[in-house]
């Protein structure tokens, strides 16, 4: 054997070597993951931030897989097994295929929607009509479902085509519970946050995190049923991805990079304490509970984990797809959801994705009423 084949097969041990430990160590972090999360025995935000990347490592160790499958296939198994214990304790959250079952009289259909402001955030937006707005107002007024539970939700009083208070009205929507009431009636108003529904609604009550922040919950009564319908609009997850993309120079990558990490950091810190909060007002209820809204977290997060472990969550008993509903970068997330009362059984879950009006996607929930 040649000293140039000797030194070429030293040098393919070597990396193959370091490809290999470094693939063990990956398998180690995967599963450490799996265990913070399927556990929740820690919360601190370092434990929150290896339990969202589950799905980055998945894709990893599928590459690494893919990899060893063309040079040494014996070392598949590792990334394999790991993988297949992902699917077995996470692939409910993550995919989801049923078939819809049919609406009935007996059953009520929930709609969620994060509206970024309608795109009224600005004075300019504010005084003139615009037809992406009228658009999207429109649409909220105008979907078929009694109850509905906006976020980010501003109006206009001097356009009739913005006025969210009269729209409402108009459409039937005779009862609301709204974060910041007063705002319905200015000029160009912040209410942040609403439930409207059609059916009476015999008592609510608002907890606010913040300006655009909070819970809304409303019992309503629907026939001879009282359902507690909760809105939910946790602290953002800060991620701006679009910004880091957009850095020409390696300082404004870092600058931007850092901005993401430490709004992260905040996010897990602020919706780990608000989750209680929604958790304390399903507890209390005498009623049978729905909750919608956007988490601003992950299926692989606390907050996530907190809530199915409360309540089901209805994009797993009924949901379609990966049912992602963030409409911007990096896009394939789920923040937005419903969870359901076992009394409450859901019979549809669907993500809107062809309603591009907002960064996030509506939902609408089907569910049958108790004792129907």
């Amino acid at each position: 054997m040649s000293t140039r084949t000797r030194a070429s097969q030293l040098i393919t041990f070597f990396f193959r070597s370091i490809f290999w430990s470094i693939n063990i160590l990956l398998a180690f972090y995967t599963l450490l993951a799996y265990w913070l999360l399927y556990t929740l025995s820690i919360e601190h935000w370092l434990a929150g931030m290896l339990m969202i990347s589950i799905p980055v490592v998945w894709l990893i160790n599928l590459a690494v897989l893919l990899v060893w499958a063309f040079t040494r296939p014996w070392r598949v198994w590792l990334s394999a097994i790991v993988v297949l214990i992902g699917v077995i304790l996470f692939g409910k959250r993550t995919f989801s295929w049923h078939s819809p079952e049919p609406a009935t009289t007996a059953s009520v259909k929930l709609f969620n929607y994060n509206v970024q402001s309608f795109y009224v955030d600005n004075q300019f937006d504010r005084s003139k009509l615009i037809p992406q707005v009228v658009n999207a107002v429109d649409y909220v007024v105008n979907y078929d479902a009694p109850i509905k539970c906006l976020q980010e939700l501003t109006t206009v009083q001097s356009i009739p085509a913005y006025d969210i208070k009269q729209r409402m009205l108009k459409a039937g929507y005779k009862y609301s519970v709204i974060l910041n009431p007063t705002e319905l009636d200015k000029e160009s108003g912040n209410p942040a946050m609403a439930i409207y529904s059609k059916y009476p609604i015999i008592h609510s009550d608002r907890e606010s995190f913040g300006p655009h922040n909070g819970i809304l919950w409303a019992n309503i009564k629907i026939g001879n049923d009282t359902i507690r319908v909760i809105n939910v609009h946790l602290h953002s997850m800060g991620i701006r991805v679009g910004k880091v993309l957009k850095q020409q120079e390696i300082a404004g990558v870092k600058h931007e990079t850092h901005g993401v990490l430490s709004a992260l950091r905040t996010g897990f810190i602020e919706r780990q304490w608000q989750v209680r909060h929604v958790e304390r007002h399903i507890q209390e209820s005498e009623f049978p509970v729905l909750v919608a809204g956007d988490f601003n977290d992950t299926p692989y997060s606390v907050v996530y984990e907190r809530m199915r472990r409360t309540l089901p969550s209805s994009f797993e008993d009924k949901g379609h797809g990966f049912g992602f509903t963030y409409n911007r970068l990096p896009g394939y997330i789920r923040i937005d959801n419903q969870f359901h009362d076992p009394r409450l059984p859901v019979l549809n879950l669907e993500t809107i994705n062809t309603v591009r009006y907002s960064d996030h996607y509506p939902l609408a929930g089907t569910y049958a009423l108790p004792g129907k």
